[in-house]
């Protein structure tokens, strides 16, 4: 009996390990988790940019995610401006600097690019 279960495991993991190595010799490209996130987010990716209290939106996410990426810190910050959500902010030192904010769906594209490393 015992014998019986250990050859359905076996049999089992190696089903398991076929499929993977048949996907990868059909070269199919799974989404990662992070891609799934962005993608099944409905939310428009937003950045915004904050220069001594006034916030303007940019909409060129590509230098935005580059702009942002060169700033010391993102730190994860929940806020409503101009009735839109942000969830991340990102900033090097306080005072009279750019600040730049933006939703989940921007912070996770900008992730995936290859600036943000």
């Amino acid at each position: 009996m015992e014998t019986l279960r250990v050859w359905i495991v076996l049999n089992i993991a190696l089903s398991l390990i076929a499929v993977i190595l048949l996907l990868n010799f059909l070269e199919v490209e799974l989404p990662s988790v992070g891609s799934a996130r962005y993608f099944l987010n409905p939310e428009p990716p937003r950045c915004m940019v904050n220069w001594q209290s006034e916030f303007t939106e940019w909409d060129d996410l590509d230098k935005c995610c580059l702009e942002a990426r060169k700033q010391l810190q993102c730190t994860k910050e929940q806020r409503f401006i101009e009735g839109k959500e942000v969830n991340w902010h990102c900033q090097t030192g306080s005072g009279k600097v750019l600040t730049y904010w933006l939703n989940t769906k921007a912070y996770l594209y900008c992730q995936q690019q290859p600036v943000w490393g």
